[in-house]
Formats: C-alpha cells, sequence, structure tokens
C-alpha cells in the first residue's frame, strides 16, 4: 500500500507538467488549479520524504486540507456568475475557518490524519460544486465536454463525494487510503486533460 501511495503521489506531476507547458494558454481561473497542482506535488515530495526519513507525515496533511479548500473554494468564487453564489462561497469560507479553528483546538491533534477538517470541508466542497452544476445547466444547453469548468467540477463531485466516508472513517479503518489514492489518480488525469485541452 505504501508503494501505490507514492506512485499516487507522483501521478500529480503528469499534469504539473502538461500545464507548465501549456501555462501562458491556460484560462486566469485554470491557473488557479494549477497552482493547487504545483502545491501538491511539492505536498506529496515532503510527505514522501518524512514518511521514509521520519515516519511521521500526517502533520503535513493538516496544512494540505486548509489549502486545498481555499484554492478549490477561490475557483468556484471566481467562476461563479451569479452574486448571490459568489456570497455563499464566501459564507461557506467563513464557516470552514471557523470548524478548522475548533478542531485544532478541542478535537484534531497532529499525529493523527484531519478526518474532522476533511469531512467537513468535502461537504462544504460539494454543495459549492452542486452550486455551480446548476449555475452551468440553467445557462447552457449543450454541454461541452472539453469545457474545463464543467469537467472539473463534475471532477471534484467524484473526488470528494467518493472520498466523504474515506475521510470520515480514516482513522478507524486500516487500508482505507488505498481507496483515497484511486480518486487521487482520477482527478490528476482530469486535472492533465484540462491542461492539455487548453493547448
Amino acid at each position: 500500500m505504501k508503494y501505490f501511495y507514492i506512485v499516487s503521489s507522483f501521478v500529480g506531476f503528469i499534469p504539473f507538467i502538461i500545464g507548465s507547458l501549456n501555462f501562458n494558454k491556460l484560462d486566469k481561473n485554470l491557473k488557479i488549479i494549477f497552482y493547487l497542482v504545483l502545491i501538491d506535488c511539492v505536498f506529496n515530495l515532503l510527505m514522501i520524504y518524512y514518511g521514509l526519513m521520519f515516519n511521521k507525515n500526517v502533520w503535513l496533511g493538516h496544512f494540505y486540507t486548509i489549502l486545498e479548500f481555499f484554492f478549490i473554494a477561490f475557483f468556484f468564487y471566481a467562476c461563479f456568475e451569479r452574486e448571490v453564489f459568489k456570497r455563499v462561497v464566501i459564507s461557506l469560507k467563513i464557516i470552514f475557518i471557523i470548524v478548522v479553528t475548533f478542531n485544532k483546538i478541542f478535537l484534531e491533534t497532529f499525529d493523527k490524519i484531519d478526518n474532522y477538517t476533511l469531512t467537513i470541508g468535502s461537504i462544504l466542497l460539494l454543495i459549492m460544486s452542486s452550486m455551480f452544476l446548476v449555475e452551468y445547466l440553467t445557462k447552457n444547453l449543450i454541454i461541452n465536454l472539453k469545457d474545463y469548468k464543467f469537467i472539473l467540477t463534475v471532477g471534484f463531485m467524484i473526488y470528494f463525494g467518493g472520498d466523504l466516508f474515506i475521510f470520515a472513517l480514516s482513522n478507524d479503518i486500516i487500508g482505507i487510503w488505498i481507496i483515497h489514492n484511486i480518486f487521487n489518480i482520477l482527478l490528476m488525469i482530469i486535472y492533465a486533460l484540462v491542461f492539455l485541452w487548453q493547448n
């Protein structure tokens, strides 16, 4: 399982390379996702290093969870056209900040996976994804399967929807993270495709 995790981590470099080659052609909103992929690559390298050298890398995940949430939330905020949806995103960000602060003080320790924050963050991002899908489908009668906003939204719904119970049970069921790694590889493939299509 450890080696599968390492493979899953290095898959993230595929969209990073493709995104780097096509960076000047990426839409300004899509560049937000590129920066998230860059951060993902950096954190994966750090997690592999600390995992192999010190056998302690869980604490890094706490910081990545927060960064991932805000990058994706900012992406949706930039993509929304309706002002009411933008306000909802801001409200969900505030809720997330309150939840993270409470979790770090009372519930979560840095030597265990931040499953409470991961679960709440996934729920909030699923709400944003659903909102964007509603806005997109009411505006577009024909779905463009190469529209990165639509593809990424579907990808986020699959990733966070599939991972929701994994995050909730991550500290209780041994080996459950292999399913997360599969969802992670799928999301990286989606990132790679949307970066590639910009060419």
